[in-house]
């Protein structure tokens, strides 16, 4: 993506979030994100709609699909997407409207890594943690199962890790004796 159509996403992501912010309905609007972003990545709409093969009618078609199921703010940019025919950049707009409700709010996704499913009250832990270690709010919680970490866990938030897997350390030991 060239830096004009970075520019371009974030000031589509930022117009979006500030109107939200406005009107007291961001949590709505994340929501209503979080809702679009799960059916992009269930299926091949980003391929679609960034596809030069793809005839821009059909792309407009699909794009209006969406617009059912959402907020009045959300159906607003897609009617402002499909007017600019910017379906191409949709799934980035959307991302970027994500990470700027994050800084909006100070509420964070945790992505945790570990060998096995977390419980309910590591889960809770986990949450805490951030909050007392980072000084962050935190959102949804991702779990992702990564049995080459041996043991320990990765917790990322916000650009930040804490990384206490056994493979971590098992590199740093290697490295203190190189």
């Amino acid at each position: 993506m060239t830096k004009k159509e970075q520019a371009l996403v974030a000031q589509y992501a930022k117009s979006l979030v500030e109107v939200a912010v406005e009107h007291e309905y961001i949590e709505d609007v994340k929501n209503n994100i979080l809702t679009l972003m799960t059916v992009f990545e269930s299926t091949e709409l980003n391929r679609s709609l960034s596809s030069l093969a793809v005839p821009q009618a059909e792309k407009t078609q699909l794009v209006r699909l969406l617009k059912d199921t959402s907020s009045v703010y959300i159906n607003n940019l897609l009617e402002l997407i499909i007017l600019n025919q910017r379906e191409a950049f949709l799934f980035e707009i959307l991302n970027s409207a994500l990470r700027e409700i994050e800084q909006v709010t100070n509420e964070y996704d945790v992505k945790v890594i570990s060998t096995v499913p977390l419980n309910e009250e590591q889960k809770s832990r986990v949450k805490s943690l951030v909050t007392k270690k980072f000084g962050l709010q935190t959102g949804r919680l991702e779990e992702i199962i990564d049995e080459s970490l041996i043991g320990g866990f990765i917790i990322q938030v916000n650009n930040k890790v804490i990384d206490t897997s056994i493979q971590q350390q098992l590199h740093e030991f290697k490295m203190k004796l190189i």
